[in-house]
């Protein structure tokens, strides 16, 4: 660390001439000291230079009066890094009914935490990895007409593709879906996409924050596409009955929680608020799926 006066007329001493070497100084470390210091300080430590022995063609220019109304480390060549990702920012979803959210998270956790967890962890414990994630992919496959149909909407015509290609692959290859042979021989990479994406991707804004009983984290953008992703979904024609289709879900849900488990505790626990820490989660991911 730069704690003295001395040693920033050192770095000083650096900028103004480029050939000589100097490690472990970070502009980081120096802009915080000099902005801790009077400018009758700074004035004192940079004219002393010319008593180091830099004089006649190795003497520092001079500076004008006013060197030091502009920070002297705008020209760093590192202060800004050009290849660096251009931040995206997403403004908050508006939570006009929190006081309903906040009671229906409650009982959802409530659920969670008593239920959902408890059975879930036991069912890690049973049953290996390889075939738990062979029951998720077969239901993942069922999502296949909305990710198909989402992606035409959007004029995705590769993502329209890419949900075909794994499809007929996987169905034919992958014993009936439960392999993900697209993916792991061919390299075709999942599509994950949905009606309510097709709908933000047309300019249709997501509405207020909504907590669903047992479904969790929503807007009234994201609800109205839950409904027809339903309605697209080959189990909601296919299923015997009301009784078995709520269980093959609660089952899809037990068996997608397992891959998670880790995650969400992580989360919750490093969360001052979980509730505001789901519901930012929620909508960030949301926005940047629409985005890409």
């Amino acid at each position: 660390a730069i704690n003295s006066p001395d040693e920033i007329s050192v770095y000083w001493t650096v900028v103004h001439h480029e050939t000589m070497m100097v490690e472990d100084i970070v502009v980081s470390q120096v802009v915080p000291v000099l902005e801790s210091v009077p400018a009758w300080d700074i004035e004192e430590t940079v004219q002393p230079l010319e008593r180091q022995g830099l004089e006649g063609p190795d003497a520092l220019p001079e500076e004008s009066a006013d060197a030091f109304d502009d920070d002297p480390f705008d020209d760093d060549p590192f202060e800004e890094d050009p290849f660096a990702a251009e931040e995206v920012v997403i403004p908050p979803i508006a939570d006009p009914f929190q006081g309903f959210n906040r009671a229906v998270y409650g009982v959802n956790d409530g659920i969670y935490e008593y239920f959902m967890r408890p059975v879930a962890e036991t069912y890690r414990g049973v049953v290996n990895e390889d075939f738990r994630m062979a029951i998720r992919n077969i239901f993942n496959n069922a999502l296949i007409p909305t990710k198909f149909l989402s992606s035409l909407v959007q004029g995705k015509w590769d993502k329209a593709g890419r949900v075909i290609s794994r499809g007929l692959i996987n169905i034919i290859f992958g014993v009936g879906g439960a392999l993900d042979v697209a993916g792991q021989e061919y390299g075709i990479e999942d599509v994950d996409e949905d009606f309510a994406q097709a709908l933000g991707f047309h300019g249709i804004p997501s509405g207020p924050y909504i907590v669903l009983p047992l479904l969790g984290p929503s807007s009234v953008r994201h609800t109205v596409g839950r409904a027809v992703d339903m309605v697209l979904n080959p189990l909601f024609f296919f299923s015997p009955g009301f009784w078995e289709s709520t269980g093959m879900t609660a089952g899809n849900m037990i068996n997608g929680v397992t891959f998670y488990i880790d995650d969400i505790k992580a989360l919750k626990e490093g969360a001052i608020d979980p509730y505001e820490s789901i519901q930012d989660f929620y909508h960030q991911r949301r926005e940047i799926l629409i985005q890409n």
